[in-house]
């Protein structure tokens, strides 16, 4: 009779739970991010799952504090701990998998990310699992497998794939930019000043001319 653990009934068990839906959760400028916030949005259970189609529009219909959502975009490591801080639902295969915001449709081969300040642009930062993208395949999603080592990663996904949820993005719409080097950006007001002061300079010359 083969060895059957408590702790394996436990991961089962585990697997057969809905997630439960997370508060969306903010990567703060003091932290080193963006300020945008994130959310993972799952389906009610793992015999229940969503098409890119669907989470793309739910993501899209969705709002946080005025911010309109979008299926996330990823572009660095530190974004990509936020993704992985989510409680992803994991079904029978001990395995599961939410959408993020990229595919292939427009250019085939090159994945590029569809709404948000990202959209139209390709991939400047990837966690792909081994063996992935697979050639042709379409989607990215994010997947989690408690049964391996790289228990969290990218995957590209097909037409007729279906995930357990997705996670959404609300950000102000503003590409978030390096910092200046050597100094930083103007304030506002001072922007303002330097304007009238070249306003009147030029009403000066103009007279004495």
């Amino acid at each position: 009779m083969p060895h059957f653990s408590w702790s394996r009934l436990g991961v089962i068990s585990f697997a057969l739970s809905a997630a439960l839906p997370a508060a969306p959760i903010q990567w703060t400028a003091a932290s080193g991010g963006n300020d945008n916030w994130y959310e993972y949005v799952p389906t009610v259970s793992i015999f229940e799952t969503i098409s890119y189609d669907s989470a793309r529009a739910a993501a899209l219909a969705s709002t946080h504090m005025g911010m309109q959502g979008y299926l996330a975009t990823v572009t660095s490591a530190g974004e990509q701990a936020i993704i992985e801080s989510f409680p992803i639902l994991i079904g029978f295969n001990l395995s599961g998998a939410a959408w993020l915001g990229a595919t292939t449709l427009a250019t085939p081969g090159t994945y590029r990310w569809v709404d948000g300040p990202e959209a139209g642009q390709a991939l400047t930062y990837t966690d792909w699992l081994p063996t992935q993208p697979v050639a042709g395949w379409e989607y990215l999603a994010h997947s989690r497998n408690v049964n391996t080592g790289a228990t969290d990663g990218w995957v590209s996904l097909t037409v007729g794939n279906a995930t357990f949820g997705y996670i959404v993005e609300y950000g102000d719409g503003v590409v978030n930019q390096p910092p200046i080097p050597g100094g930083q950006v103007p304030e506002p007001a001072t922007c303002a000043l330097v304007g009238v002061g070249l306003l009147g300079a030029a009403l000066c010359l103009r007279r004495s001319n």
